[in-house]
Parts: C-alpha cells; sequence; structure tokens
C-alpha cells in the first residue's frame, strides 16, 4: 500500500469510527453535531501522536497552510456559498413550501442583524476548521497523489459527505425531517459538489483559513434562511432547501460542475500530483 493511501486510509478508519461511536452513544442530544464537528481534527491528533515520529510531527501541522490566510479569496469564499444556499430558500418561497417573516429593516434592527450575522461567520470559521483541516487539509492532498486534482475534489467531498451518514441515519437530531431515504442521498450529493468548491480554494491557496470561511458560510446561510421563513411543512422545506434540498443541490452542482470544467488552476490537471514530503520529514 502507498503511502498517501496508507495515511488516508488510516485517517478515514479513526475518523468515521468517532463520528458512528458518537451518534451510537449520543443519539438524541444536540451536541453529537458539534462533536462530530470535531471528530477529524481528533482523528489527527491521535494520528499525530500515535503513528507520526516526533520529528514529523511539526511538518504534518504546517501542511494545513494555518500560517498561509488565503485573504485574497475570503470575500469569495464568503459570497459564492451565501448566494448558494440563499437562492434555494428563494426557490422554497417561489414554490410555496414556506412564507417569509416580517424582518425589521430599522437602523436599530440591521444593526443587529449585521453583528449577528459577522459574529456568527467567525464562530463557524473556527468551528469548520477543526473539520477542514481533516477533508483539505489533510485527506484531499493524499487523494491528489492518487489520482487527478479534478477527481480528487469529488472523491474528497463524497467522503466529506458520507461522514454525516452516522448523524442522519443513526441520531435523531441533524437533518431531522424527511424521509431518510431521500434526506441522505440528497445531503451526500450536495456535500459531494460543495466539495469541488472548497477544493478550488485550497488548490488556489493551500490554507485552510478561505475553505473553512466558506464551509461556515454555507451553514450560517442555512441558519439565516431557516429563521427567514415560516414553513407550511417542516418535511416539504427540508426537500427544497437547506442541506438536504433538491434547489440546493441543483444550485451547488451548477456551480461545481463549472468550476470542474472552467477552474484555471485545473487546465493543466492531468493525472496524480506528486507532492514531495517536507525537508523536515525526509531529514527525520
Amino acid at each position: 500500500m502507498s503511502r498517501p493511501l496508507r495515511e488516508a486510509t488510516t485517517y478515514l478508519v479513526l475518523a468515521f469510527s468517532l463520528a458512528i461511536g458518537i451518534a451510537t452513544a449520543l443519539p438524541h442530544a444536540g451536541i453529537n453535531t458539534l462533536l462530530s464537528a470535531f471528530a477529524p481534527v481528533a482523528a489527527l491528533v491521535i494520528i499525530t501522536f500515535t503513528v507520526t515520529p516526533r520529528g514529523r510531527r511539526r511538518a504534518l501541522w504546517g501542511e494545513f497552510g494555518l500560517n498561509r490566510s488565503g485573504k485574497r479569496l475570503w470575500a469569495f469564499a464568503l459570497l459564492v456559498p451565501m448566494l448558494l444556499a440563499g437562492s434555494a430558500y428563494g426557490a422554497a418561497l417561489v414554490l410555496g413550501v414556506a412564507d417569509l417573516r416580517s424582518i425589521d429593516l430599522t437602523s436599530s434592527g440591521v444593526t443587529s442583524w449585521s453583528l449577528n450575522l459577522a459574529s456568527t461567520l467567525a464562530f463557524m470559521t473556527v468551528l469548520f476548521l477543526a473539520e477542514e483541516i481533516g477533508w483539505r487539509g489533510y485527506l484531499l492532498p493524499r487523494i491528489q497523489q492518487l489520482t487527478s486534482r479534478r477527481r480528487a475534489a469529488v472523491v474528497t467531498g463524497f467522503i466529506h459527505g458520507c461522514f454525516h451518514l452516522p448523524l442522519i441515519l443513526i441520531a435523531t437530531t441533524y437533518d431531522e425531517h424527511g424521509s431518510r431515504w431521500l434526506v441522505a442521498p440528497v445531503v451526500v450529493a450536495t456535500i459531494t459538489m460543495g466539495g469541488v468548491f472548497y477544493a478550488y480554494l485550497w488548490d488556489r491557496t493551500h490554507s485552510v483559513w478561505p475553505v473553512s470561511m466558506a464551509h461556515g458560510a454555507v451553514n450560517t446561510a442555512f441558519a439565516i434562511g431557516a429563521g427567514a421563513v415560516v414553513a407550511r411543512s417542516e418535511a416539504d422545506l427540508a426537500y427544497v432547501a437547506g442541506e438536504s434540498g433538491i434547489a440546493t443541490f441543483v444550485a451547488v452542482a451548477v456551480v461545481g460542475a463549472l468550476f470542474l470544467a472552467r477552474a484555471r488552476v485545473w487546465r493543466t490537471d492531468t493525472g496524480a500530483v506528486d507532492v514531495p514530503e517536507p525537508e523536515l520529514v525526509r531529514a527525520a
């Protein structure tokens, strides 16, 4: 087994074991979602202190781009997910499965809303850093060493989507509305195509910060959208908008397909990426 495949397999066994264990142990506790978000970084901590030689640990964590801001793509990373998620709630209004709540447009209301948005985005970015260190910081580069970067973007997104299945199929607090037979595959498909955008951000910046911002932005948009509408049927709204919504999937799939076809960073994508080990790793 090649080194990238061995490392990816070890990470996935740990991350999925933690996710399944959390969903099984706490099926009805709302904290299970938060704990699951920390499973990827927890898996990496285990890898760091068990199978990674002491001399290679700093190099391992240096791979994630935590010291690079990637700030030139911050606005893009925030805007695209929020527009896509928001468009799905717009579709819900057009289709009549939800009604718009009254919105306070006074100066105090707008100020309060803006501060809440900024604080939520900041919190979500830090929260999903725990996930993206695992998915795009660790797993994606290893998948890229096994296949093309386009395929790696889709494969990593698909695995990330499947990571949500324990919460959806075992627990009762995550994407709880609607039939599991429809919700589960749509969530996996949506996150798969969303992973294309996350991989694009990673390949443009080699920093987990803009990726975490994008991940946080889409969840913030879901929360804002859900709070801005009144569902006529919770299940019907779940089938249209939010993470399990068909409208969400269509919007994300179209944009993901455009990036796969036209992204400049992948125009020379001809096969597996030969990523050399850092100097510190080779010297250890």
